[in-house]
């Protein structure tokens, strides 16, 4: 007569790691794009990047703001923005900032941002 074999334990620390794991890869990830100024709108306010090739990030209007999107043009191509002034039609862009791929992203007309 056969003698069953225990059922394997698993252990509890995979488990917890099984869990955890991924709901911290999906919490970076909303953070990542709640946060990113290529989801901005206009009204919503950036904070800049603390060097230059930082990106700006999305934050609440208030103390660490530095500007306020008060233009979002999409479909645009990183070339197209440098050989003319998009922003022109919102006269208190001091800034602009694009965000994209290689084939097309958004350009957010920018204002400082005074509380």
């Amino acid at each position: 007569m056969d003698t069953p074999q225990d059922a394997p334990r698993r252990s509890p620390l995979k488990l917890i790691a099984a869990i955890v794991v991924p709901l911290l890869v999906v919490g970076v990830g909303v953070y990542l794009y709640v946060t990113s100024a290529g989801t901005a709108k206009v009204g919503d306010c950036l904070s800049d990047g603390a060097t230059p090739d930082s990106p700006m990030v999305k934050l609440a209007c208030g103390e660490a703001a530095d500007y306020r999107v008060v233009g979002r043009l999409e479909g645009r191509k990183k070339d197209e923005i440098n050989e003319s002034t998009p922003c022109e039609r919102f006269p208190t862009t001091a800034v602009t900032y694009w965000e994209g791929d290689d084939s097309s992203g958004n350009l957010l007309c920018l204002e400082p941002y005074r509380p």
